[in-house]
């Protein structure tokens, strides 16, 4: 939110609003980031292809209210739990001598199941009754009529 005052005539002259991404856009955005991500699960034998396309399900299906910086942390958040795993697995093959000694053939692969483990620490920074603020704010700038979702079928309505 922006203060009021930043508002007057001579600083900030026009207001911008940016609409939290669609689930097709939370793909897309996901994609990019992960594009020099390692993708892969040793447990499964999944192709990076494959793992990619069941990421950007879950991304459309799960993560409804995340901004472009949101899913920037889910990705981060599943690289370090993807890091944990290894290193706990290399830890216990190992008997507490990998940090001394690593292989060299050693690859910290993303999986899915990274992914499912950051939404639980990664949560959307805009909550619901901010975004319907954020709206009929725009709405009220824009002369638009405030949309709302209806709950049962997820079609928008005009309020």
């Amino acid at each position: 939110m922006i203060d009021p005052a930043m508002c007057r005539p001579g600083r900030l002259d026009k207001l911008l609003y940016v609409d939290l991404p669609t689930a097709d856009e939370r793909a897309e955005i996901v994609r990019k980031m992960t594009r020099k991500v390692p993708l892969g699960s040793i447990a499964t034998g999944a192709s990076p292809d494959a793992i990619q396309q069941k990421i950007e399900e879950l991304v459309r299906e799960r993560c409804e209210g995340y901004s472009g910086a949101d899913l920037a942390a889910l990705v981060r958040e599943a690289g370090v739990a993807a890091l944990k795993r290894m290193l706990g697995a290399l830890d216990a093959m190992d008997g507490g001598q990998y940090a001394s000694h690593p292989k060299e053939d050693q690859r910290v692969l993303v999986s899915v199941d990274d992914f499912v483990q950051g939404l639980d620490k990664v949560q959307p920074s805009v909550s619901v009754a901010q975004r319907r603020k954020y709206e009929a704010l725009r709405s009220k700038f824009a002369g638009l009529p405030v949309r709302a979702k209806n709950e049962e079928d997820g079609k928008q309505v005009a309020s």
